[in-house]
């Protein structure tokens, strides 16, 4: 069944969530109140993607439609680990997304606009000066003769295997609750080159000195969509998530009251929820996001050093 044609319902299925396990429960009240009894219907854990359009999360409704309508895969640990994670050009179809997160889109939050800046500021750090020596070396450049790397609109995926020089990171637990929120949370923002590396001879100095001249940088995001480990996800209604203040409220001692004023089934999400949807109808694949590139014209000249 698509996301799309999901209906309103009560039923209960593998991907039914409850948010208690009696189904009901009854609020806090003064003394001299009778207390009023909260009756909790089920929430498909389905329904969140429609939720989140409702709400105007169009980026993060696509990220997660995609994940419940792929086949059953987890994504291994070891593949958020610098050292061990997987080169980008032997990542399945099905284990990367490059077609959901746009940098036009992400580019209208000013978590994502300030990314960039700290990324560019990095471009000739001696630490992207050594990567970028590194890249040059695997691409086979002998340190002779002028040779080019990465080409204007090569894609996320080619530029994170061959020209990718550095990176920053954007997003915080305490952001406000938006798209790129319920989309990517916590993400790298990543800055790699295109250009032409050179090398100069001087006769009053030794040894010959190596160069690159950037032509163009390009900017993307790359996160990964997985529900790995324990992390909660919110509390959701059938239409929206609680914001942070309902919520807070609702995990007080008076805040069952909270529960009253919501209408219809309700639930709190973590991550273990997805991976018992996953177990119980072998959907559920989790992926690696790439977004499309952000390219700005450049006219920097990053020192290599020698050759050695």
């Amino acid at each position: 069944m698509s996301l799309n044609d999901f209906q309103r319902t009560n039923a209960v299925g593998p991907d039914t969530l409850f948010s208690m396990p009696q189904g009901s429960s009854q609020t806090y009240a003064p003394a001299d109140t009778p207390p009023k009894q909260v009756i909790v219907e089920p929430l498909a854990l389905t329904r969140l993607p429609v939720a989140m359009r409702t709400m105007g999360w169009d980026t993060a409704a696509a990220l997660m439609q995609r994940w419940f309508e792929s086949p059953a895969w987890q994504m291994p640990d070891e593949w958020k680990q610098p050292k061990t994670q997987p080169d980008s050009m032997s990542l399945s179809k099905a284990q990367c997304d490059e077609s959901i997160v746009k940098m036009a889109w992400a580019m209208k939050y000013e978590r994502c606009r300030k990314a960039v800046e700290v990324a560019e500021s990095r471009l000739t750090t001696p630490n992207a000066a050594m990567r970028l020596k590194s890249l040059l070396k695997k691409s086979g450049w002998q340190g002779q003769n002028a040779f080019e790397l990465g080409f204007y609109n090569m894609s996320a995926l080619h530029m994170d295997a061959f020209s990718q020089v550095n990176f920053s990171q954007f997003g915080e637990t305490w952001d406000v609750l938006d798209d790129m929120y319920g989309a990517l949370g916590n993400a790298t923002l990543k800055i790699g080159v295109a250009g032409k590396a050179y090398t100069e001879e001087s006769y009053t100095t030794n040894p010959t000195r190596h160069y690159f001249y950037v032509e163009h940088v390009g900017f993307y995001i790359r996160d990964y969509y997985d529900f790995n480990g324990l992390q909660y996800l919110g509390t959701w209604a059938q239409d929206r998530v609680l914001t942070k203040t309902e919520t807070a409220a609702a995990f007080s001692p008076a805040g069952q009251l909270i529960l009253h004023m919501k209408n219809g089934p309700f639930a709190a999400v973590t991550n273990s929820d997805f991976r018992e949807y996953r177990d119980k109808t072998s959907k559920g694949g989790d992926y690696i996001i790439y977004s499309d590139i952000l390219w700005k014209k450049a006219d920097h000249v990053i020192d290599l050093g020698t050759w050695a």
